[in-house]
């Protein structure tokens, strides 16, 4: 059982942390930084303090590290620390997260329990029946600063609310360790409080949710524009959600005139408790909630869904303290068990999906080969591990379009390598929507030369409205393409149609003869980014036509007989360098050659007119053509067939001869030929012995 040491006020809290044992393992300090040392609002409760160190064998892991929280609580203050144990080695990433009371019985603890994940933004937070500090607050100072404890607040990323009694935990999750070096230290401390001052908004109720209702902006079908992943605040340090919207929703030129955006944070969607409040509303535009499911080996949103995505792919433990050795407080290898092996992201992409949302796979190609530089941001797992068929969206732009992004010289190499990606998961039959973004932290404050802003990085998605349903439902059906420098790129239309019917838009599938083609781009001769604007028509991914972009609304189209898929690539020229301005989902297209047309036909009815000595003769034909009936002694007769299984009527006229003999006699036996003629097909003819009627003349008498 873990033991709880008392901390209350004054001599009482000096007292505690007297008999706290040394720990010479943990080669860390616990940080001061950003008021970390502030213990006000911090009485009644208790201090415990853990300390350990983790083998390179677990890096990449998560780890669980349980703590008592009594009852009364209104708050509690964590910090946490970790420190290479070797100054030779990498240097280390712990992750911070941290669950409620577990039920009686449960081993470990799981996302039902969560209450938050900082990833190591922060070394310090608070966790309370108290909301968040407003953003006034939270803007006070440098950017750097927005990583502040607030004495009383809930920590963003941090779920506030009622502090139960029970067996809480602290994970850290070894984002990572050098897997040759001598492992990390580390150390965490956790206050409690039952300070009212925890639990003072609004009356003394505390924290009171206003939750995200999916809603329409705008009811009518057609193309909108989005970013589909910029974050909001709920990584302590970034910008507020405020600020990113104004910056995104704001009209261009000094707004960058987005319709939509997704807003996700990393592995927490708290962010939902709060876009209720009018101060998150703009008329027609659209806030879609989701979360970035930031793993060790790549990142994925989880956009729209109802349900929660377990970031944690890797085996996660918790410590059992005493279970090998001393109750100390003091973690060793063999006191820590296995709550869960690996899990593939198959396994939680499909309840996202089934939840009503969709799945997207982020900067699959970042500095793949400089891992160091952003630990699991590109994708490793592989294609098995993966099952692409769970993914509905791929980033093929992430970030800044051109770098440097404020005076760009060159395209982004990650945005080529991700399409080279795109490209080869969709030759292996994967039906998966391109999209864009920006990755937008700062509501366009960063200055790295990869950062993005919010709508510079953009997809343009066609969706029956723009609502949350609507978007979902475009993105999987993969109606999108990218404009990876933003809403303010030229409009590309792209449709297709075959000559038996079909039409369909990017991520349609369509099956015919043939596929017209027709593209049209507006808005490129007066662009913001002047330059020599050139339209590719790309087969499988390989450009099979171009044409330069010569007016502000032109239009291109070609026809194709062979199966593949069929996409555009829009481009400028920029000096020696070629800048990608839109690229998309392709239309799916599989020939079929056209059914020779069938010449059968029937004969119908016939109908002899004595008064006049004609006739009709109805005939039931199969396909669109022209039918004619030629006999002795009749006038030629021709009708045309519209459409299938068409009954057309042919008429029998006689000549002066055969007149001649139906007024002699009264009747005559005529021998017809029918000849049906289908449009594109071979004629086939028939014949029938008809009886003509007249009236016979009278015998004159002498």
């Amino acid at each position: 059982m873990r033991r709880i040491r008392i901390a209350v006020a004054g001599a009482a809290m000096i007292c505690a942390a007297a008999i706290l044992p040394s720990v010479a393992s943990a080669d860390c300090t616990l940080t001061s930084q950003y008021n970390g040392n502030d213990v006000s609002t911090l009485t009644g409760g208790t201090t415990q303090t853990f300390s350990g160190h983790f083998d390179p064998d677990l890096n990449g892991k998560f780890i669980q590290i349980p703590f008592e929280v009594g009852s009364g609580m209104t708050g509690m203050k964590i910090r946490y620390c970790f420190a290479k144990s070797n100054a030779a080695d990498d240097s280390p990433t712990l992750d911070l997260g941290v669950y409620g009371a577990k039920p009686t019985g449960q081993t470990g603890w799981t996302q039902a329990q969560r209450r938050g994940w900082s990833g190591s933004a922060v070394r310090t937070i608070g966790i309370g029946e108290n909301g968040y500090t407003s953003d006034t607050v939270y803007n006070e100072n440098s950017p750097s600063e927005r990583k502040y404890y607030t004495p009383g607040y809930t920590t963003r990323a941090y779920k506030p609310g009622p502090i139960e009694a029970g067996e809480w935990a602290v994970e850290l999750g070894a984002g990572w360790i050098d897997p040759g070096g001598s492992g990390v230290d580390w150390k965490v401390e956790v206050k409690t409080s039952t300070d009212p001052a925890w639990k003072s908004e609004n009356s003394g109720q505390g924290f009171i949710a206003d939750p995200y209702t999916p809603y329409v902006a705008n009811p009518n079908a057609g193309w909108y524009t989005g970013d589909m992943h910029v974050h909001g605040e709920m990584e302590p340090g970034n910008a507020t959600m405020k600020q990113t919207m104004d910056l995104g929703f704001g009209d261009l030129p000094t707004g960058n005139g987005l319709d939509f955006m997704t807003l996700v944070d990393h592995n927490n969607e708290n962010s939902r408790n709060l876009l209720g409040k009018s101060t998150y509303s703009y008329p027609g535009k659209l806030v879609i909630p989701g979360i970035e499911v930031t793993t060790y080996n790549g990142h994925w949103n989880a956009t729209g869904s109802s349900n929660f995505a377990d970031f944690r792919f890797s085996p996660v433990y918790w410590w059992d303290d005493g279970s090998g050795g001393p109750d100390d407080d003091q973690e060793t290898a063999d006191e820590l068990k296995l709550v869960r092996g690996a899990i593939e992201p198959a396994s939680q992409m499909q309840p996202i999906i089934d939840g009503g949302g969709f799945t997207q796979v982020n900067h699959p190609e970042t500095l793949k080969n400089a891992p160091a530089s952003c630990r699991g941001c590109a994708w490793t797992y592989t294609d098995e591990q993966t099952d692409w068929s769970k993914v509905n969206a791929l980033e093929i732009q992430n970030g800044a379009a051109g770098i440097p992004f404020a005076n760009p010289t060159g395209m982004n190499t990650f945005t080529v390598a991700s399409i080279s990606t795109y490209e080869r998961l969709l030759a292996d039959g994967f039906h998966i929507a391109a999209v864009g973004s920006s990755d937008d932290h700062q509501a366009g404050e960063s200055t790295g030369i990869f950062d993005g802003q919010v709508g510079r990085g953009a997809t343009v998605v066609h969706a029956t409205q723009l609502s949350t349903q609507g978007i979902v439902d475009a993105v999987k059906a993969g109606h999108t393409y990218v404009k990876p420098f933003g809403a303010d790129a030229p409009d590309v239309d792209f449709s297709a149609t075959t000559p038996e019917g079909g039409s369909g838009i990017p991520g349609d599938s369509l099956t015919g003869s043939g596929l017209n083609v027709s593209i049209n781009v507006k808005g490129a001769m007066s662009s913001v980014r002047p330059g020599t604007y050139t339209l590719k028509l790309l087969q499988d991914g390989i450009e099979i036509d171009s044409a330069q972009v010569t007016s502000d609304d032109f239009d291109f189209s070609k026809t194709v007989t062979e199966s593949g898929r069929y996409s555009f690539e829009l481009t400028r020229a920029q000096d020696a360098a070629t800048m990608i301005e839109g690229y998309s989902t392709p239309v799916w297209f599989t020939f079929k050659a056209a059914a020779k047309p069938s010449n059968a036909f029937s004969f119908g009815a016939y109908k002899a007119n004595r008064k006049k000595g004609t006739a009709t003769l109805k005939v039931k034909v199969k396909s669109p053509g022209k039918v004619t009936l030629t006999g002795s002694g009749l006038n030629k007769a021709t009708a045309k067939v519209k459409k299938k299984n068409q009954t057309v009527t042919l008429n029998l006229r006689p000549k002066s001869s055969l007149k001649k003999k139906l007024k002699k006699k009264g009747s005559a036996k005529v021998k017809v030929k029918v000849t049906n003629m289908p449009t594109g097909g071979k004629a086939l003819s028939k014949t029938k012995k008809v009886k003509l009627l007249g009236k016979k003349a009278k015998k004159k008498r002498h």
